[in-house]
C-alpha cells in the first residue's frame, strides 16, 4: 500500500529550548537522609504580581470616585475640587492597603507544576493546598490583560471540572505561561511530556506557535461592520439617539444626563465586548484541539478540546445575510457562560464571532469532520404550529442523521443548534395546557449550560415522544461507541517503540555525518532531511517506508535522465545514496530559494498573486521534464516503471492500490461514493490526453521561490518528487497546485485558490473547468487513504467528492 504523500519537506527551525522564568523554580531537593522522600521546591508568580493587581484596584477607585464629578441634574457635581483634600488621602490608603494584601496574597502563593504533579496553595492565615491530576484539567487558557501585557506577564487559567473550578495563575512570565499551557494540555491528553522539552515558542502578538495553523482570521474591517449592522447595537443606539433628541428638544438635557449616561456606558461597554475583546479574532488548529485568540488591548488565548464541545449554535441576524455572514458559539464543557456572553478578559463560547459561509463550514469540519449538515433530513413542525408561532411557524425544524439532531428557527434571527448524540445529556417533552389542547409538544435535548438551546419546538405529540425516545437510542449508542474509539486509543501501541528507535537511529546516522538535530530542515512522511553544507543536503528514509532503496535507485536514474533539460525551474539531483546505522539516505543537490508555503502568509496581495501566476506556469511547465518511459506509466514506487494502455487504466490502478484504507470510512459518511465512483470512471475514460510528465503531488510546501533580476517574486524549483510521479496527463498537476493551495493556512488560501482557478481557465480554455473538478474528485479518493489519518485533510476530500452549500439556515 502506498504511503500518504509528504506534503513537503519544509524547512522548520527547531524549537528553541523554553527559558525557565516567572518564579523561582530550582530543582528538587536530594533528601538529607537515604530513603527520605523528596522535598519540592515550589514556585511563586512573578515578582510584579503585586503591582499589577493593584494597579487594577487604582483604576477602579479612579472611576468610581470619577463618577462624583459628573453634573447631576442641576448642573452642579456631586464633588467639588476642595472635596480633594480627603478623597486623595483616603484613595493613598486603599492603594497602600490593596498593595499590602497583594504582596501578602504573592508571596504565600506557591505552585508545583512539574513531571509528577500539578499542585497549588494559597492563603496566609488559612492554608488551602489543591491537587489537581492532569487528566482532570479540562481547557487551560492564557489571559493578558492590558497592565500585564504591558511588562510581559499573563494570567494561567485551568478549568478543571463544571461550574466554578477555575484556578487562577496571577501573574507569570508570558513565556512560562505559555510553556506551562502547552505541557498540562499534553498531559491532560495522556500524553508522557516532560515540562523541558515543550516548544516551540508561541508568538507574542497572537500567542500561536508554528505548530498551530490558523484557520479563519477576522479582519477588524468586517468585525466593526457586523458590530454596527448588529441587532443589539442598533437598539441600543437607537434608544440614546431617540432619548437625546426628546431631551434636547424639551431642553431638560440636564436632568435627562444621569439617565442618559449608564446608556451611553452601556453602549460603550458593548464595544468593548463585541469589537475590542475581539479584535483580531484568530480560529486555529493545534496539535492538541483549537485555538481561539483574540483581543485588542487584552491578548486571550483560549485552548478548546474538540471533545469537549458538547454543541453548537449557528445564527444569522437579518442584516447579515446580504453578506453571507454567520456566527458560531459552542457549549464548552466547564465553561457555564450564557448565550451572547463576551467578557473582555475571560474565556468566552464563541468559535467565530463574524464568518463567511466557507469560514463556517471550515471550523464545521474540524470540530464534526464526517457530518454533512446539508444533508440531513429536515422535517417541518404541523401546520396548526401557527397558533402559537404566527410570523415563525415556517422556520420551525428539525432533523438527525446517524451523528447529529439539529433545530432551526427564527425569522429575524436564523439559529441553527447542533447536538452530537454522544453529548445528548438529557431528553424531556413540555407541554402547556394550550399546547395539549392542540395535540403539540416541544422536545428539548439538554447539553451542558451555554449557548445552544435545542428545542424542537411545536411537534405532534405523537412525533414529540418519537422523537424524545429514539434520541436516547441514539446517544446511548454513540457514547457506547465513543468508548469504544477511546479504549482503543488508549491500548498499547508498538509505534512509540519504533518512533524512539528511528530517532535513536536518527542520531547515529547525523553522528557519522559530523552533524545534529540542529541542520534539520524540514520532514515528510518519507524522510527527514538535513543541511550538509551550502550545496548538499542529506536525506534519511524513514523505517516504515516502503522499499526505500528501490525508491531512491529509481529517483535518481530519473534525475539523471533529465540532465540537460531545462523546464524554466530547478529540479532535485543525487549525488549519493547508501546505508547509514541501518538508515537508507541520499545526499541530494540543495536547491536555493525559500519554501513556497511559507513564504505565502507573509506575502502582500499583489506580490502573492504575481508569485502564484508563476507557480501557475511552472505546474503547466513541468511536462517539458522527459519521461523515460513511453506512454502512460508509474515511473517510481514498488514494481515500477509499470506501464498501461490508457490514462484511465493507469488512475484507476494508484487508486486501487490505496483505496481500500479508506473504503469502510468513505462509505459511511457518503452513502452515494459508489455512484461517484462510477462516474469519476466515466468521466476519466472520456479525457483525450497525450502522456507527459506529472509530479502528483504538487503543492506550495513543494516548491521553492525567490526573487527574481526585477525583484519580482517567482517559484524558481520544484522538491519532493516520489511514488506519485506519473507520465499521465499533465493536467492533474494543474489542479494539484490550485487544490492543494485551498489547504494552505493563510486565512486568504481559498480566495487565491479560486483567483488561480480563473487564470488556469483563462489560459486553457473555459472546458478545462470541468476537467480540474475531475481531477480534483481523484487527489480526493487518493488522499482519502492518508496513511496518518489528518482529520482536516479527510474533510477537504469529502468536499470534492459531495459538492454540496455551506451551511444555510432554510428559508
Amino acid at each position: 500500500m502506498s504511503q500518504f504523500p509528504s506534503q513537503q519537506d519544509q524547512p522548520r527551525p527547531s524549537p528553541p529550548p523554553m527559558p525557565e522564568q516567572g518564579g523561582s523554580r530550582t530543582a528538587n531537593l536530594a533528601p538529607a537522609v537515604s530513603g527520605a522522600p523528596v522535598v519540592k521546591q515550589t514556585e511563586r508568580p512573578h515578582p510584579l504580581t503585586p503591582f499589577i493587581r493593584g494597579w487594577l484596584v487604582l483604576v477602579a477607585i479612579v472611576i468610581g470616585f470619577g463618577r462624583d464629578w459628573l453634573p447631576n441634574g442641576s448642573n452642579e457635581p456631586r464633588m467639588s475640587v476642595s472635596d480633594l483634600q480627603w478623597v486623595l488621602p483616603l484613595i493613598a490608603v486603599i492603594v497602600v492597603v490593596a498593595a499590602v494584601v497583594g504582596f501578602v496574597s504573592w508571596y504565600f502563593t506557591r505552585f508545583v507544576i512539574d513531571d509528577e504533579e500539578l499542585r497549588i496553595e494559597t492563603g496566609a492565615l488559612f492554608k488551602n493546598s489543591k491537587r489537581v491530576p492532569f487528566e482532570r484539567l479540562q481547557s487551560i487558557d492564557v489571559i493578558q490583560p492590558f497592565a500585564a501585557r504591558m511588562f510581559g506577564l499573563a494570567e494561567l487559567r485551568l478549568e478543571v471540572g463544571a461550574g466554578n473550578s477555575t484556578i487562577k495563575l496571577r501573574y507569570l512570565a508570558r513565556s512560562n505561561a505559555a510553556q506551562l499551557r502547552d505541557y498540562l494540555l499534553a498531559r491532560a491528553h495522556g500524553e508522557q511530556a516532560s515540562r523541558s522539552h515543550i516548544g516551540p515558542a508561541s508568538s507574542v502578538m497572537t500567542d500561536l506557535s508554528s505548530a498551530e495553523r490558523p484557520l479563519v482570521t477576522v479582519s477588524a474591517k468586517r468585525l466593526v461592520a457586523a458590530f454596527v449592522l448588529s441587532t443589539e447595537w442598533l437598539v441600543t443606539m437607537g434608544i440614546a439617539v431617540l432619548a437625546i433628541g426628546i431631551s434636547a428638544q424639551q431642553q431638560v438635557v440636564g436632568y435627562a444626563l444621569p439617565g442618559l449616561i449608564p446608556l451611553l456606558i452601556g453602549g460603550v461597554t458593548m464595544i468593548g465586548r463585541r469589537v475590542v475583546s475581539m479584535f483580531h479574532f484568530t480560529l486555529a488548529q493545534s496539535p492538541r484541539g483549537l485555538r481561539v485568540t483574540r483581543g485588542l488591548t487584552n491578548l486571550t488565548s483560549q485552548s478548546v478540546p474538540v471533545d469537549r464541545i458538547q454543541g453548537i449554535k449557528i445564527s444569522q441576524p437579518l442584516l447579515w445575510r446580504p453578506f453571507g455572514w454567520h456566527r458560531v458559539d459552542v457549549d464548552i464543557l466547564g465553561y457555564g457562560t450564557s448565550a451572547g456572553e463576551n467578557n473582555e478578559s475571560d474565556a468566552t463560547s464563541v468559535l467565530l464571532p463574524v464568518a463567511t459561509a466557507d469560514q463556517v463550514q471550515l471550523a464545521l469540519d474540524e470540530v464534526m469532520p464526517q457530518v454533512d449538515l446539508n444533508a440531513v433530513p429536515m422535517h417541518r413542525s404541523p401546520s396548526r404550529a401557527r397558533w402559537f408561532n404566527w410570523f415563525t411557524a415556517q422556520t420551525l425544524r428539525y432533523g438527525w442523521d446517524p451523528s447529529v439532531l439539529i433545530t432551526e428557527h427564527g425569522l429575524l434571527t436564523r439559529v441553527r443548534n447542533i447536538v452530537p448524540h454522544a453529548k445528548t445529556q438529557s431528553v424531556r417533552i413540555e407541554q402547556g395546557p394550550l399546547q395539549r389542547r392542540l395535540r403539540l409538544a416541544d422536545v428539548h435535548v439538554d447539553t451542558p449550560k451555554g449557548p445552544v438551546n435545542a428545542v424542537a419546538r411545536e411537534l405532534d405529540e405523537a412525533a414529540a415522544r418519537e422523537l424524545a425516545l429514539s434520541q436516547l437510542d441514539r446517544a446511548r449508542a454513540a457514547r457506547g461507541l465513543d468508548r469504544e474509539r477511546l479504549a482503543q486509543r488508549r491500548s498499547p501501541q508498538p509505534a512509540p517503540d519504533r518512533r524512539q528507535a528511528d530517532e535513536l537511529a536518527d542520531r547515529e546516522a547525523l553522528a557519522r555525518f559530523g552533524i545534529d538535530e540542529s541542520a534539520f530542515l524540514g520532514s515528510g512522511s518519507e524522510s527527514r532531511v538535513f543541511a550538509l553544507d551550502e550545496n548538499l543536503v542529506l536525506r534519511l528514509y524513514r523505517s516504515r517506508h516502503e522499499g526505500p532503496a528501490e525508491v531512491a535507485a529509481q529517483l535518481r536514474g530519473l534525475y539523471d535522465f533529465w540532465n540537460g533539460a531545462d523546464p524554466g525551474f530547478e529540479v532535485p539531483r543525487i549525488v549519493d545514496t547508501g546505508e547509514v546505522a541501518g538508515r537508507m539516505y541520499t545526499m541530494d543537490r540543495r536547491l536555493s530559494g525559500r519554501n513556497f508555503s511559507g513564504w505565502l502568509p507573509e506575502a502582500a496581495e499583489d506580490e502573492r498573486r504575481s508569485a502564484l501566476r508563476s507557480y501557475l506556469r511552472v505546474a503547466m511547465s513541468i511536462s517539458r521534464l522527459p519521461s523515460p518511459v513511453a506512454g502512460f506509466a508509474r515511473l517510481v514506487g514498488e514494481g515500477a516503471p509499470q506501464q498501461f494502455g490508457s490514462l484511465a487504466e493507469l488512475l484507476s490502478a494508484q487508486l486501487q492500490r490505496v483505496i481500500g484504507a479508506s473504503r469502510d470510512r468513505l462509505e459511511a459518511d457518503l452513502p452515494d461514493v459508489a455512484e461517484i465512483w462510477t462516474q469519476w470512471h466515466r468521466d476519466i475514460a472520456g479525457r483525450a490526453s497525450s502522456p507527459y510528465l506529472v509530479h502528483g503531488d504538487l503543492c506550495p510546501a513543494n516548491a521553492l521561490c525567490s526573487r527574481g533580476p526585477d525583484g519580482t517574486p517567482v517559484v524558481t524549483g520544484v522538491l519532493d518528487f516520489s511514488p506519485h510521479t506519473l507520465a499521465a496527463d499533465p493536467l492533474m498537476d494543474v489542479t494539484g497546485a490550485i487544490c492543494f493551495l485551498e489547504l494552505e493556512s493563510y486565512p486568504e488560501a481559498a480566495a487565491d485558490a479560486a483567483w488561480l482557478t480563473e487564470q488556469a481557465v483563462a489560459e486553457l480554455g473555459e472546458d478545462i473547468r470541468h476537467w480540474i473538478g475531475v481531477y480534483r474528485r481523484f487527489y480526493a479518493f487518493y488522499f482519502s487513504s492518508a496513511h496518518h489519518f489528518d482529520e482536516h485533510l479527510y474533510a477537504w476530500c469529502l468536499r470534492q467528492l459531495r459538492p454540496s452549500p455551506v451551511f444555510e439556515p432554510s428559508s
